[in-house]
């Protein structure tokens, strides 16, 4: 993919707060500084942390209340500055724990649906080399209700990282499939990490998988970090 993507590529900074309140519940505040290198930093805590809510905030989805968020120095949101680029211009890639591809699409047109703006020698170069990453070469034709929910994962990668984002955030991606698929997959993520220069935010609540990507581990509980 773009050598020059991988020059850009620097930390991300993350300064934010973001209140949230619901009936019934006392008052939840999200209080998070963090600067996360290059490779992967992993999310750990318990549920109702602020885990999710933290890469809400960083893919654009939710709006702090006050804070930065900057890749290197192209600045994401900034509320002193006012500053708050929409989700589809921060260059984040952003895996959730279900596949979400377009039932309607085969595999190569899911994956394709991320660049549309390339010309085609550079978009059939792209879906070559991700399909490969991934192992998903012979899935291409394809359409979801047709593969498996470990496949639909592997899709949802390739199409995720398709187009050269600048940071990547995964909420649990791996929940629910068994532990050789896991292994595998973390495998291919371990793979298309050491080619790129890119944050990588990964959340889980299992240590094995923790232990397995091999990063900075942050946990996270109440909203603030409490070991990193």
């Amino acid at each position: 993919m773009d050598a020059v993507d991988h020059e850009l590529a620097r930390d991300l900074s993350v300064s934010v707060r973001k209140a949230r309140r619901s009936p019934g519940h006392a008052p939840f505040v999200l209080d998070v500084s963090l600067d996360i290198p290059p490779g992967f930093t992993i999310l750990c805590g318990p549920s109702g942390a602020g885990k999710s809510t933290l890469l809400d905030c960083v893919a654009g989805l939710t709006k702090p209340d006050g804070g930065r968020i900057a890749i290197a120095d192209r600045t994401l949101f900034d509320s002193s500055a006012g500053v708050n680029l929409p989700a589809y211009e921060r260059a984040v890639a952003y895996v959730f724990q279900s596949a979400s591809l377009f039932p309607h699409l085969n595999v190569e047109e899911n994956i394709l649906y991320g660049i549309p703006h390339l010309v085609p020698a550079e978009r059939n170069r792209r879906i070559d080399e991700i399909l490969a990453a991934f192992r998903v070469e012979a899935l291409r034709k394809r359409r979801p209700a047709e593969i498996s929910g470990g496949e639909a994962q592997r899709v949802e990668l390739a199409r995720s990282l398709v187009g050269d984002p600048r940071a990547l955030l995964l909420d649990e991606p791996l929940t629910g499939l068994d532990d050789e698929l896991r292994a595998q997959i973390i495998e291919d993520l371990q793979a298309w990490r050491a080619a790129r220069n890119i944050p990588i935010v990964y959340v889980t609540h299992s240590m094995s998988e923790a232990r397995a990507l091999d990063g900075k581990i942050v946990t996270l509980r109440n909203g603030v970090v409490v070991e990193s």
